[in-house]
C-alpha cells in the first residue's frame, strides 16, 4: 500500500499530475471559461436558447395491477357433496359453458324432487280452485271457499316457481337427477387462474348455509385495471379521461398507456388517498394481478422557463448549466457556469425555476473548457508511456443465464384426496394404517351412524307410501270410471302417488350416494372408501372416535384421511415479479435438492400463475418430476434453476473496475485530441461481481466498444 500511494504521489507531481497548469494572471475567473474558436470547434460545443415553453405536467401515484372485475370470476360450488371428477387444469383457456368439475350431491335430488311434489301440489290446488269457480257459478258453495281454493292455488303456484327457479339453477351446471351428479361449469369466456379442488373432495354449497371455499378462478388478463392510489392534494388536478402510463419493475423499459375512467368519491381514511383506475391493454399477458406499478397521470401542461436536457450538469448535489456570457476583446468567446434549480424533466425538456431566463444561451453539447471539462482528466501521450499505463475496450458478449428460485415439492393436485365423512356417527374400526397402498374403493374406516338408518329408513317409508299412494290412485280412478267418486278425490289421490314418488326419489338418490362407501343395513354401518387409488398419506382417525358427516350441514368436520399417489409430483417455485419476463412455458429446469446432497433432477415448467401471491409478491412456476422411487416427499424444499434465453452483456477486464467510496467506477477514454492528448471520464457503473474470475459483467454505465483505462487505473484516477 505504502508503495502504490507513492507511485500516485510520483504521477501527481509528475507532468501526468500538472496537465491542468497553474492559474496566470489573464486567467478567467473560478465560474468562467475563454474558448478560442479552435477551442469551440475541437471541444464540439453546440448551444441553445432557453424559451418559454408549454410544458407538459402530471401527478405520480403508486398503483397495482388488478383483474377487470367483469372478466373474472370467483367459482363456489352451489351444491353439497363430493368431488366425482375434475375436468379444468391451470392454464387452460375455456369458454363460456365450459366443465370445470363434477359433484355428486343429494342436493340435486331434493331439488328435483321438490319440483315434482310442488307442481303435483299445484296441479292439485288448480283443479279445485277451477271447481269452486265452477259452483260458484251455480252458486252451489259460498265465497269463501272460493277464496280459500284460490289461495290455496296462489300457495301452490310460488312454491313451484321457488322450486323450479332453485332447479333452474341446478340445470345452469347440467344438474342430473338421476345420477344426483351435477357439473360446475364457467360462468365467462377465460382462462383457469386458479384451481383449489381435488378428486374425492368433499364440499360445501353455497345454498346450503354451509361454509362453502373457492374452487376455481377464472379471469380474463387481456385488459386489466391499473388502480392508482393518488393522495388528496393532486386529486383536484386529475380528471376523467386523462392519459395515464404506468411502468412496473418487471419490464422497466415498457411503458403501458391508458385513460382515467372512474375517479373514486371517497378518500381512505388511512392513506388520505382516493382510487382512479385505467383499463390497460395487455398484450401477451404481460402484466400480472398484483404487481405494484407507478403511475404518472397527465394533468395538462403549464407555461415555464426551460432548457434542453442535455443542458443540466448535476454534480454533488448541484445542479447547474454552461450559459454563454458574450466574447473579450481578444476574441475568446465567455462561458458562465450557473447554478440554477430545477424543478424536473418534461420531454426532452427540464423546467428552470431560477437561473436561467427565456433567451439565454446555453451549452446542450461539447466540453466548454479548453482543457478539460468538469469530472475529467486530459492527460498527453508521454504522460501515459511514463505511467504504463494501457487502454482496452468493453465488449458485448452473449451470455447463457440461468434464473434460481426457491421451491418445494407439493401433490400434483389429481393425485391427492382428501377425505371426509359423509355422515354423523361414532367410528367403530379403523381399516387402514400410514403408509399403505390402497385401490379406489378399499375400506378405510367403518362408522356406526343414525345417518345410515334414518337414509333406509326414509327409502322403505317412501317405498310404503308409493305403494299406498298408488293402490288408492287406482281405487279413485276405478271409481271415478263408475261414476262413483268425485274429480276432486280423483285428483287428490293423482296429487298424492306423484308426492310419493319424488320423495321415493329424493330418498334412494341418498342411499345411493352413501353407496360411494359400504352399508350395512342390519348394524347401520357405513365402511368409508378410498375416492382414488394411492398411498394412506395421513390418517387422523381413531377407534370410537365421534366424527361430524358433511351431508349433515355440520361446519366443523375434520379430515379423516389424506390419500396421495407420489410417483409424480409437482415443484412448485416463487419466481419475483423482476424475473417473470425472463421465464416461459417449457424452459428447462434442474432441482437440487438439501437432503439428496450430489442429486439433480430435470424437468420442464408447465405452468405460470396469472397472478402475484399479495404477500410474497411471486408468481408460482410449476413443473412436474418423477419420483418412482418414493424419495422425493412433499414439503421437501429445493432450489430449482430455470435455464433461460442468453442475452448480450457487456464485459470489462476485472482490472478495469475500482472501488471509490462505495461505488464501483470505470475510468473511459474517449476520442484522442489533434495534439495527441486523451480526456478520461469517472464513470460510475453497476457491475456484477458475482463470478470470481474471468471479465467483470457490466449491467450499466459503460456501452459496448467505448475504451476503458485496463491498467494502472489507479494512476488516472489520481489525476481527477
Amino acid at each position: 500500500m505504502r508503495t502504490l500511494l507513492l507511485a500516485i504521489l510520483v504521477v501527481i507531481a509528475s507532468p501526468l499530475g500538472c496537465a491542468r497548469g497553474s492559474r496566470g494572471p489573464a486567467d478567467p475567473p473560478e465560474d468562467q471559461v475563454w474558448l478560442e474558436p479552435a477551442a469551440l470547434e475541437r471541444g464540439g460545443v453546440r448551444v441553445d436558447r432557453a424559451a418559454v415553453q408549454d410544458l407538459p405536467q402530471h401527478v405520480t401515484a403508486s398503483g397495482r395491477i388488478d383483474f377487470d372485475d367483469l372478466h373474472v370470476t370467483h367459482v363456489f360450488s352451489p351444491v353439497t357433496g363430493r368431488i366425482s371428477r375434475v375436468l379444468a387444469q391451470p392454464g387452460q383457456k375455456i369458454r363460456k359453458g365450459s366443465p370445470l368439475v363434477r359433484i355428486l350431491s343429494p342436493d340435486v335430488g331434493a331439488a328435483f324432487s321438490d319440483v315434482v311434489k310442488a307442481h303435483a301440489d299445484l296441479l292439485a290446488a288448480e283443479a279445485d280452485f277451477d271447481r269452486q269457480r265452477r259452483l260458484a257459478a251455480v252458486q252451489a258453495n259460498t265465497q269463501r271457499d272460493v277464496e280459500a281454493a284460490e289461495d290455496t292455488y296462489r300457495k301452490a303456484e310460488a312454491e313451484y316457481n321457488r322450486a323450479r327457479e332453485k332447479a333452474r339453477l341446478l340445470h345452469s351446471g347440467d344438474g342430473q337427477g338421476v345420477t344426483q351428479e351435477y357439473t360446475l361449469v364457467s360462468y365467462l369466456d377465460g382462462e383457469v387462474i386458479a384451481r383449489n379442488v381435488n378428486p374425492g373432495q368433499e364440499v360445501q354449497g353455497q345454498y346450503s348455509g354451509g361454509q362453502s371455499v373457492e374452487l376455481f378462478t377464472v379471469g380474463d388478463i387481456g385488459r386489466v385495471w391499473i388502480m392508482a392510489d393518488v393522495a388528496a392534494e393532486d386529486l383536484p388536478k386529475v380528471r376523467l379521461g386523462a392519459e395515464l402510463c404506468a411502468r412496473v419493475i418487471a419490464y422497466p423499459d415498457r411503458v403501458f398507456h391508458g385513460k382515467v375512467e372512474w375517479i373514486s368519491d371517497t378518500l381512505d381514511p388511512a392513506l388520505r388517498t382516493a382510487k382512479v383506475r385505467a383499463s390497460v391493454d395487455n398484450p401477451g399477458d404481460a402484466l400480472k394481478p398484483g404487481m405494484y406499478a407507478q403511475v404518472e397521470i397527465d394533468t395538462g401542461s403549464r407555461r415555464a422557463v426551460a432548457v434542453p436536457k442535455g443542458a443540466v450538469t448535476r454534480i454533488a448535489g448541484q445542479t447547474f448549466v454552461w450559459v454563454r456570457a458574450g466574447s473579450r476583446p481578444e476574441g475568446q468567446t465567455v462561458f458562465q457556469r450557473r447554478l440554477v434549480r430545477a424543478r424536473g424533466d418534461a420531454g426532452d425538456s427540464t423546467e428552470i425555476d431560477d437561473g436561467v431566463a427565456a433567451g439565454d444561451e446555453v451549452v446542450v453539447e461539447g466540453s466548454v473548457s479548453a482543457d478539460a471539462a468538469i469530472g475529467e482528466a486530459v492527460l498527453t501521450r508521454a504522460q501515459l508511456e511514463h505511467g504504463g499505463i494501457e487502454i482496452g475496450r468493453a465488449v458485448a458478449v452473449d451470455l447463457p443465464d440461468a434464473v434460481t428460485l426457491d421451491g418445494r415439492f407439493a401433490f400434483d393436485d389429481l393425485r391427492v384426496t382428501h377425505v371426509f365423512s359423509p355422515v354423523t356417527g361414532r367410528v367403530t374400526r379403523v381399516l387402514a394404517r400410514p403408509g399403505e397402498r390402497v385401490r379406489r374403493g378399499a375400506p378405510l374406516a367403518a362408522i356406526v351412524s343414525p345417518d345410515v338408518g334414518a337414509a333406509l329408513s326414509d327409502v322403505v317409508k317412501a317405498e310404503s307410501d308409493v305403494a299406498q299412494a298408488e293402490h288408492e290412485f287406482r281405487r279413485q280412478k276405478e271409481l271415478f270410471e263408475a261414476r262413483a267418486a268425485a274429480r276432486k278425490d280423483l285428483e287428490a289421490a293423482e296429487s298424492t302417488y306423484k308426492k310419493a314418488r319424488a320423495e321415493l326419489e329424493r330418498a334412494r338418490a341418498k342411499t345411493r350416494l352413501l353407496r360411494e362407501g359400504q352399508v350395512d343395513r342390519v348394524a347401520q354401518e357405513f365402511v368409508l372408501t378410498a375416492p382414488i387409488d394411492g398411498e394412506i398419506v395421513a390418517r387422523a382417525v381413531s377407534p370410537g372416535m365421534e366424527v361430524q358427516g358433511q351431508y349433515s350441514g355440520a361446519s366443523n368436520a375434520v379430515e379423516l384421511f389424506t390419500i396421495g399417489d407420489t410417483s409424480k409430483l409437482w415443484v412448485l417455485a416463487d419466481a419475483y415479479e423482476v424475473d417473470v419476463p425472463r421465464i416461459h412455458e417449457g424452459d428447462p429446469v434442474e432441482i437440487r435438492v438439501p437432503a439428496l446432497p450430489g442429486r439433480t433432477l430435470r424437468g420442464t415448467i408447465d405452468w405460470i400463475s396469472d397472478v402475484l401471491d399479495p404477500q410474497l409478491r411471486t408468481v408460482k412456476v410449476r413443473c412436474e418430476i418423477e419420483n418412482a422411487d418414493r424419495q422425493l416427499k412433499p414439503e421437501m424444499y429445493q432450489s430449482v434453476t430455470v435455464q433461460v434465453a442468453g442475452r448480450e452483456v457487456v464485459t470489462v477486464p476485472r482490472s478495469a473496475l475500482l472501488r471509490v467510496g462505495d461505488q464501483n467506477v470505470v475510468l473511459v477514454a474517449k476520442a484522442e485530441r489533434p495534439d495527441g492528448r486523451v480526456a478520461f471520464e469517472r464513470r460510475v457503473v453497476v457491475a456484477d461481481e458475482g463470478r470470481a474470475h474471468g471479465p467483470i459483467t457490466v449491467q450499466s454505465g459503460v456501452a459496448p466498444g467505448e475504451r476503458v483505462v485496463v491498467r494502472g487505473a489507479i494512476l488516472v484516477l489520481g489525476a481527477f
